[in-house]
């Protein structure tokens, strides 16, 4: 039988064998605009009650408009992301208080500076792939956990690949994301060449401030899936569910308080062009 080529730019499959090259467009990509969705659900973990555990649920969708701004000889590129809206909402808080994060939301802007492969850096914010938040929402953190790690040459179907994330806050601290790949499937929708990756992400994490600690009591877990568009170097959809259990720690004067453990769980929607 005569090898099959197919006439795809960066895939080639001969004799059977498929190998796809994924990068990113950090040279020529045009504008995109994301749909960002986090769904949160955070329970007291406290077997000394009999009653329902305490929880606290909230829901966060946010349009976003991402612009390349420089392409660098290297390879690199920086983008802006800007919120372009934002619907937030949470059942332990006022209107006036969701009003006000919706407020601070929309206002929000980043820029980032991206390699082919996925890798950002120069990011300016602290602890950017940190806990599902509790508290005060940042949007950057959220997109970043679902922000896949590319290989750096082409890979067959069925391929994994292992890649890290070393995180320097503002304070100097440092926090390792670990991510683990495979190549699950090529396949072509709607005239789109489409990659669907497997995704698991571990991290353990502690942030502190002046009124609390908070730290993972074990490594933080999630998994999720990514399209990516092989030809025009970019995500079209992503998922991912992420787990973990935190102890939250209140600072007071001589003494600290250790409340009852927090049980995480969020789920994060990522869409492109919508």
């Amino acid at each position: 039988m005569k090898c099959l080529v197919l006439l795809f730019p960066l895939l080639l499959i001969a004799c059977g064998q498929q190998e796809v090259n994924l990068a990113f467009d950090t040279q020529n990509t045009a504008d995109q605009v994301f749909s960002l969705e986090a769904k949160l659900r955070v329970l007291v973990d406290d077997d000394s009650s009999t009653e329902s555990p305490e929880s606290m649920n909230s829901h966060l969708q946010v349009r976003l408009h991402s612009k390349l701004l420089t392409a660098y000889d290297d390879g690199t590129g920086r983008f802006m992301m800007k919120v372009d809206s934002v619907s937030y909402t949470s059942d332990n808080r006022s209107v006036e208080e969701t009003r006000h994060i919706e407020r601070y939301l929309g206002m929000e802007s980043f820029q980032f500076k991206m390699a082919a492969d996925g890798q950002m850096s120069a990011v300016n914010m602290d602890d950017f792939v940190a806990l599902p938040d509790v508290g005060d929402l940042d949007i950057r953190k959220t997109f970043l956990k679902i922000q896949p790690v590319l290989p750096s040459s082409p890979v067959k179907m069925g391929a994994t690949w292992e890649r890290q994330h070393l995180i320097n806050d503002a304070d100097g601290k440092q926090l390792f994301v670990y991510k683990w790949f495979k190549l699950e499937d090529v396949f072509v929708r709607n005239g789109v060449l489409l990659a669907k990756l497997q995704m698991n992400i571990k991290y353990k994490q502690r942030t502190d401030d002046s009124l609390h600690t908070m730290e993972s009591e074990d490594f933080v877990l999630g998994s999720g899936t990514i399209l990516f568009d092989v030809n025009a170097g970019k995500i079209v959809e992503g998922t991912l569910e992420v787990e973990g259990k935190m102890r939250m720690i209140e600072k007071q004067e001589g003494a600290a308080d250790t409340i009852p453990s927090l049980r995480v769980h969020q789920t994060i929607l990522l869409k492109s062009g919508v």
